[in-house]
Order: structure tokens, then sequence, then C-alpha cells
């Protein structure tokens, strides 16, 4: 069984808080080398600044939940595919998991991928201003690889999160698959 999404240690929260910064500066980076590669993605992937960001001068808030990922369980190789992506229980806020809004999360991304099917991961990310993307449609990237899952959320080209797991989930984390999607967070 889980551990309830309240009952995370805090020092759990603060090495995921600095894994999930680490894997938003290289999504930030990887879409800067892109985007100096083909000029014409330029504006498309320019991250510009928010008042309230990462960068220290604004509020920071925790996504943070047990998320399910299932595909069509296919064991064939690589096929396209859709994966179902679902939390609940989650939580959104700046004290997050301790005290957070209860939220669910329902989403889906089609990519190429083999035998997604993985229950009650623990995901953590940070994001500026959380609390404001309930009920907001996001785009996602969903990258899993043995013993890896990103979650990366999006508002348009802008990236808001990468959400990680725990190195402890890493065992429980099988199949292949990348795809990009959408999803919300919807008040629990």
């Amino acid at each position: 069984m889980n551990t309830p999404v309240q009952e995370i240690a805090p020092d759990q929260v603060k090495a995921l808080a600095a894994q999930s910064r680490a894997a938003y500066d290289e999504a930030i980076k990887n879409r800067q080398t892109l985007a100096s590669k083909k000029p014409s993605l330029q504006a498309a992937f320019d991250q510009k600044v928010q008042p309230q960001s990462l960068c220290g001068c604004g509020c920071q808030q925790n996504i943070c939940g047990y998320f399910s990922f299932e595909g069509c369980g296919c064991g064939c190789g690589p096929h396209t595919e859709t994966v179902e992506v679902t939390a609940y229980p989650a939580d959104i806020g700046p004290n997050a998991p301790q005290q957070g809004t209860p939220v669910r999360f329902v989403g889906q991304a089609t990519g190429t991928g083999t035998n997604v099917d993985i229950s009650n991961v623990y995901l953590q990310g940070t994001v500026p201003d959380a609390e404001n993307l309930i009920g907001i449609q996001l785009s996602l990237e969903l990258s899993i690889y043995p013993g890896s899952i990103t979650l990366t959320l999006l508002e348009g080209p802008r990236v808001l999160a990468v959400l990680v797991h725990p190195s402890q989930y890493a065992a429980n984390i099988n199949g292949q698959f990348y795809g990009t999607g959408t999803g919300v967070f919807q008040m629990a």
C-alpha cells in the first residue's frame, strides 16, 4: 500500500524539489539548444521569466502525488500507443505534501512505446503558482524508461514543471514510452 501523500518525509520533499529543479533546468537547456539549431523554433521555445518563477523571485509550490500510467499493455515491439495518465491522491500548494489543495490529474499522451502499465508512482515537481493550474488544460511530455519516469508539464511552449520520482520507485518502473499529450488537474 502507498504511503499517504501527507506522510512523505520532509527530507524527501526537499530532495525531490532539488531533483525537479535540476530536471526543469535541463528541460529549458534542451529547448534552448534545439531552438539555436532551428531558428524557426526560437520564438516557440522562448522561456521568458514570469514575475513569480523558479528563479527564486516568487512563490514556488509543489505538485505531488501518486501517478499511474496505463497503455495498451502489448508486449510486442515499439508501436504507437496512447498512455492514460492519472493521479489520485495528489496535492498542490506551497506546503504540499504536508498541507496542500487535494486534486486529481487526468490526461493522456500519444507516442511510441512498449508495454506500459505502471501504478502508483509518487511524482513531485516544483512550479510557480501551482494552484492556478487547477482546471487549466496543460500540455505534457511523458518519458518512461526502465527505472525512470519524467512528466513535463507545459503551458503552450513554456515548461512549468518537471515531475520526478524518488529512487525507491525505480524498481517498479518498466516498459518504454515517449510521447506528448494533454492533461488537467481537477479539484478532488
